[in-house]
């Protein structure tokens, strides 16, 4: 009896050992764990959430439509430069994510150059240190986003969503922010030189220290913004919001 006893304790133990991967995940996770980067380059439509993706090279992969939603997604390659070797030239493609749905994903430094966001959701998405250089990303979903020092030069997020994220030190130059939706969002010590940002809400932002030199702001809304050290369209520097 005593015996059984062990044996049967042993075995909940082995039992518990092997799935200790599977504690603090969610049920979708533990059914759904990617790590194969080689899935084929159609992967629209596929549900590919909670899947760890880290470091894999995705370049010209078409991800309309995918669910990646709590996906680790941390240092991925999806920049749409693609070497031709037989050709010896480089042809440039665009990743497609076009509706994809990135809620919480980590994207911490990935190379997403070129890749196309068109009404994507990354809400509560995170996207440290991130490149995004030319991305569309117009009318995606980007409230909440942690994006400290992300690049986003020349972008285009018309229409985009971006409340209540911290994108703190973004490289944001000559990007395209009209009409966005900007309420308390991070943006101190953000180079905006050049943006256009006609018809942004920046309700109650937080432009500390921001680099709005030749910006456009007809029609933005910068009811109750911080532009403390701001430097603005003109070059000078504003007051507003400062002790």
């Amino acid at each position: 009896m005593v015996l059984k006893t062990i044996t049967l304790v042993s075995s909940t133990l082995v039992s518990s050992l092997l799935c200790l991967g599977c504690l603090g995940l969610p049920a979708q996770a533990q059914s759904n764990t990617f790590s194969n980067c080689d899935l084929g380059d159609d992967l629209s439509g596929r549900d590919l959430s909670f899947g760890n993706f880290s470091n894999c090279n995705w370049r010209s992969i078409n991800l309309r439509g995918a669910n990646l939603s709590g996906a680790y997604l941390n240092s991925i390659l999806l920049n749409p430069k693609l070497q031709s070797y037989q050709r010896r030239a480089t042809e440039e493609v665009s990743s497609d994510l076009t509706n994809a749905n990135l809620q919480g994903a980590d994207l911490t430094l990935a190379n997403l150059e070129r890749a196309i966001l068109t009404n994507a959701n990354l809400v509560a998405a995170r996207l440290f240190d991130a490149d995004l250089t030319s991305a569309t990303l117009e009318k995606a979903k980007l409230d909440k986003v942690f994006a400290p020092v992300v690049i986003l030069y020349e972008a285009n997020l018309k229409g985009a969503t971006l409340s209540l994220g911290d994108l703190t030190g973004a490289s944001m130059a000559s990007s395209d922010l009209s009409n966005t939706y900007l309420y308390r969002t991070k943006l101190s010590y953000a180079d905006l030189q050049n943006a256009n940002l006609s018809g942004a809400n920046l309700t109650e932002a937080n432009l500390i220290g921001a680099n709005l030199t030749g910006a456009n702001l007809t029609g933005a809304n910068l009811t109750g913004a911080n532009l403390c050290n701001a430097t603005m369209p003109d070059g000078t520097v504003s007051q507003q919001g400062c002790p």
